[in-house]
């Protein structure tokens, strides 16, 4: 069609560039072409068409150098008529031999019919542009109050957050003249008492020296005269003391810097939300790695504890004494989160090595059982974690829905308890140096949470 296009196109330019086919030497333009005569004529040479009487039956048009268009080619003669039932248009031979018993019509008539055809789609495109149009203005539109609308809320942010830290710096200028003034204040008055201590010492080192006077004396007399003077000397009385570890603050203080501290903290809940948004990553179970006392859901993102022992088949990547599972995605060099309900008595959540064991009993087939793997142990009471062997208890409320967040490159995975509130469980430090691959020891169900 598009070539179709340009050969109209083309026509249209090449009639100013027509030559008359009769002029010998230096060729004059054409002013017309007889179709009939399959020749194109300048002013002059056209004139036996317009006088001739047998000429002026042929038909002339606007020059044209495309005559081989309008010839038949197959009888190589000029298309004269329509055949509306193969939809072409033909020569009278072609009317005689394969178009004997077809519509046709005069091709003035079918350009009629085909130029009311091209009006009403040219009209309907045309409404298609204007509603396009106004899409796109509508869009732009939308686009610019979007714009203004962010601009206007970071503006606000803006004005809330310079408000916040203003006040957090207030907030920390006054509490640390509080803490300056009862510092001074404290330390003043344990100035007074070192002051004091040391003139009782004093004191009571002169106190010393008389009596080590007095025991040098061979006068039983003069002893026993000034005994009772020594016997009444005070030897200590309630000294008042500074406890250095106090606190320097009202408690109300203390618990309105905890309660900030806390705020702040729930503030971290927009990165959780960044994370969800940009490193969600879609799930699916791999039916060749489920044990028999497990069943998979068709859509691949649920698993539960079976009744009845399935006999799948035959597998290498298959958990032969562990009701456990393996997703397919290899999880390999970048960041990936992905959310998990469980329930029943108890699931572990984790990740592994394509290279963990499989078919024993042993402990060290289990996620987090060995070096391979790394795991959330989630129960009704308690959570724990799982890495070589080793259990760790976490002190954290049970939730039914846990978060997982892979940084491959930066060697950490991170397990996140999501109800009313995000509490981050625990995080392991370590360097993966293989693809990781999500799965789960079942007791109960595990459904791999839809993340939009």
């Amino acid at each position: 069609m598009a070539e179709q296009w340009t050969e109209v196109g083309s026509s249209a330019t090449e009639t100013l560039d027509v030559d008359c086919d009769v002029c010998i030497g230096v060729k004059r333009k054409a002013a017309q072409t007889c179709v009939t005569c399959l020749a194109s004529f300048c002013e002059t040479h056209i004139q036996p068409h317009k006088q001739s009487e047998a000429l002026k039956r042929h038909r002339l048009e606007e020059p044209t150098s495309n005559l081989q268009q309008k010839l038949c080619p197959n009888h190589r003669i000029m298309l004269q008529l329509y055949c509306r039932t193969d939809q072409t248009c033909v020569c009278l031979l072609c009317v005689a031999v394969k178009h004997k018993d077809h519509e046709l019509v005069e091709m003035e008539t079918e350009r009629v019919a085909k130029q009311a055809q091209m009006d009403v789609k040219r009209k309907e495109i045309e409404s298609s542009i204007w509603k396009k149009q106004r899409q796109v203005a509508l869009t732009i539109a939308a686009i610019e109050e979007l714009r203004r609308s962010a601009q206007r809320e970071i503006q606000e942010c803006e004005k809330t957050f310079t408000s916040v830290f203003q006040s957090i710096q207030r907030l920390r200028s006054d509490v640390t003249v509080l803490i300056r003034n009862y510092e001074q204040s404290e330390v003043r008055k344990a100035e007074e008492l070192i002051q004091q201590l040391e003139k009782e010492i004093e004191e009571q080192k002169r106190n010393i020296s008389m009596m080590a006077e007095l025991s040098q004396t061979d006068d039983h007399i003069d002893f026993l005269q000034k005994f009772s003077s020594v016997q009444d000397l005070p030897i200590d009385g309630d000294t008042p003391s500074i406890p250095a570890d106090r606190h320097l603050f009202p408690g109300s203080v203390r618990m309105d810097l905890c309660s900030l501290k806390k705020y702040l903290n729930t503030m971290s809940s927009l990165e959780f939300v960044e994370m969800r948004q940009t490193d969600a990553c879609p799930l699916s179970l791999d039916a060749n790695t489920v044990n028999g006392s497990l069943r998979i859901s068709e859509e691949n993102t649920m698993v539960k504890s079976n009744t009845v022992k399935a006999h799948y088949p035959i597998h290498p990547d298959r958990f032969e004494r562990w009701p456990q599972v393996l997703c397919r995605e290899a999880l390999f060099g970048r960041r990936y989160y992905w959310e998990v309900k469980w329930s029943g008595e108890h699931a572990d959540i984790g990740v592994a090595y394509n290279g963990i064991c499989r078919k024993s009993g042993d402990s060290k087939c289990l996620l987090g059982g060995n070096d391979k793997s790394w795991s959330l142990v989630c129960s009704g009471s308690r959570y724990s974690v799982r890495h070589n062997g080793v259990d760790t208890v976490i002190s954290a409320p049970s939730s039914q829905t846990v978060g997982v967040y892979l940084d491959w490159h930066a060697g950490t995975l991170s397990f996140y308890s999501i109800s009313d509130t995000l509490t981050l469980l625990y995080r392991f430090h370590t360097s993966f140096t293989q693809p990781l691959y999500p799965g789960f020891r079942v007791t109960g169900s595990v459904t791999i949470c839809q993340l939009n």
